[in-house]
């Protein structure tokens, strides 16, 4: 079960190909705005309500331009956390719609085990009402996770029908993709999984060995549709032109972009794990797929969030000192290339970078993790 946007499929996907390749069957239940992405990964469907349509959603949402506090990208951390009781009345606003269609795929389907990701509040309802098990599986750094489950719980306590303060079900296991020295401190241990990256499918580009660094820009769709290209611009600006050394390669980029400079190769859709080998840097959004997935190649990040709920692995990662962050107001041009430039003159970041690779390698892959979900299932293939 998945929550009503793409990318937070593809963390789930290895793990449900291991489930499949051990002989088990595996549904994906989702809203319209999943269903791509699902039968891209080899998944059989099942169509649960009506599209959700989660950017449409947050431009209708968003603050007029210029409407001051809360709507940079620090300002979800530095207000205190995320607003709990509109989310809370979003939640349950969702649930109404598609908790009558998910319990009918499940009736019909009967399934022995749930696997969502944390968003998917609808997982613990359908789990407790078939009385089977359900395992959260993160997509990445969650410094809000626990006090999001405790919200969670309480907000639909009234929907499962349990007592008042009860609430749904905890799940049985909480799987983690995020390295340990990664994720946030102070968050509960979940048991790791091994990132393997899925960035949909694609052809390896024929990219000629860098004569110096090469650098990777990748904002995501989301991030310009919500925010526009201006950042993306801006960074292109400032990684090109006079006295360049590196060269810039973009992946996903779109229309709405505009003209790029001169010298930046353009990449389109190709995935991510197709050509990171044979790059320096990524500069990025923030996202989790794209954070886990430079990641898992070692290499430093300079992310530029454009949204809080971005901020958290840029600010993980310079913890950690595998990357920077630049925050809302520090993103002009002089200040992206300055940064770069302290990224690939040091080898401090790239060395943080590989540690934190080999500490993902030496995660348990996904595979491993099906006799243990066998066992939560109460039975095994065959």
């Amino acid at each position: 079960m998945v929550s009503p946007v793409p990318t937070h499929l593809a963390p789930v996907v290895p793990l449900a190909w291991a489930l499949r390749s051990a002989g088990h069957e595996v549904l994906v239940a989702c809203q319209p705005d999943v269903v791509v992405t699902a039968r891209l990964a080899g998944f059989g469907v099942a169509v649960v309500g009506d599209a959700y349509d989660d950017i449409g959603r947050r431009r209708r949402e968003a603050p007029p331009a210029g409407a001051g506090a809360g709507a940079g990208p620090g300002s979800a951390a530095d207000a205190g956390g995320p607003p709990w009781p509109m989310l809370a009345r979003k939640w349950r606003e969702r649930i109404d719609r598609v908790l009558g269609p998910y319990l009918a795929v499940a009736r019909r389907w009967r399934p022995d085990l749930i696997v969502a990701d944390p968003l998917e509040l609808a997982a613990p309802l359908v789990a407790g009402e078939l009385g089977i098990r359900y395992v959260h599986h993160r997509w990445g750094v969650d410094a809000f996770g626990d006090e999001r489950w405790g919200h969670a719980r309480r907000a639909l306590s009234e929907v499962s029908g349990a007592r008042p303060g009860d609430g749904p079900p905890a799940p049985s296991a909480v799987l983690d993709p995020c390295p340990p020295r990664l994720q946030e401190p102070g968050l509960s241990r979940g048991a790791g999984i091994r990132f393997v990256p899925f960035n949909g499918s694609g052809s390896r580009p024929g990219l000629a060995p860098p004569r110096g660094a090469r650098i990777c820009v990748c904002f995501g769709t989301r991030t310009v549709a919500l925010g526009g290209a201006d950042v993306v611009r801006r960074t292109l600006r400032a990684l090109t032109g006079p006295g360049a050394s590196a060269e810039v390669v973009v992946a996903g980029a779109d229309a709405e972009w505009g003209e790029l400079p001169d010298g930046v190769r353009v990449l389109g859709s190709t995935p991510l794990h197709l050509f990171l080998s044979e790059c320096s840097l990524v500069v990025h959004h923030g996202g989790a797929g794209t954070t886990l997935t430079a990641t898992s190649f070692g290499l430093p990040q300079l992310v530029l969030p454009q949204a809080p709920y971005l901020v958290e692995h840029g600010r993980r990662l310079a913890d950690c000192g595998a990357g920077a962050m630049l925050a809302d107001g520090e993103q002009g041009a002089e200040d992206i290339r300055g940064a770069v430039a302290d990224l690939l003159s040091r080898p401090g970041p790239a060395r943080a970078a590989r540690e934190l690779a080999r500490e993902m390698a030496a995660m348990p892959a996904p595979g491993s993790w099906v006799a243990p979900l066998e066992e939560l299932a109460g039975r095994t293939a065959g």
